[in-house]
């Protein structure tokens, strides 16, 4: 007979299946769309998602990157932006630094964004400017009988 109790393997499972609900449900209320790595050593730039008439958008926030340093590729139905930000530096010739707040992250970072089947992923394009990574995701265009 089930105790109720964490270990228990009849507590355990239902824990597994209303986690695997919960998870498929996120999935749905966001369109599916975005997933954040799970690594635990990688930070997480922000990013937006916009939908347009004809594309989606993917907004991404790298302020103190060089463009060298970003790497953007689509592999299968998933569009990949990883690359890793130096840690900010205080100008040179400043002497000895103590820091006290250190809010800004840095290092490695991977995000992942699944990819609608409406997305035509050869015509994928990104720009990096002012700190943000814009990536065009054009849509094959709808049929006038859809």
């Amino acid at each position: 007979m089930s105790t109720g109790e964490a270990g228990d393997p009849v507590v355990d499972e239902a824990f597994k299946k209303m986690a695997d609900q919960f998870s498929s449900m996120m999935d749905e209320m966001m369109g599916g769309n975005l997933f954040r790595s799970s690594a635990p050593d990688l930070w997480v730039p922000a990013i937006n998602v916009y939908e347009l008439a004809e594309r989606y958008v993917v907004c991404a926030d790298l302020s103190g990157m060089e463009r060298e340093q970003i790497d953007v590729y689509v592999e299968g139905r998933t569009l990949h932006v990883r690359g890793v930000r130096p840690k900010p530096s205080v100008p040179d010739g400043e002497g000895r630094v103590s820091v006290h707040l250190m809010e800004i992250n840095s290092g490695r970072f991977h995000r992942k964004v699944r990819l609608t089947p409406d997305v035509r992923v050869a015509d994928v394009k990104a720009v990096y400017r002012k700190g943000y990574l814009w990536i065009d995701l054009p849509r094959e265009r709808q049929s006038v009988d859809e």
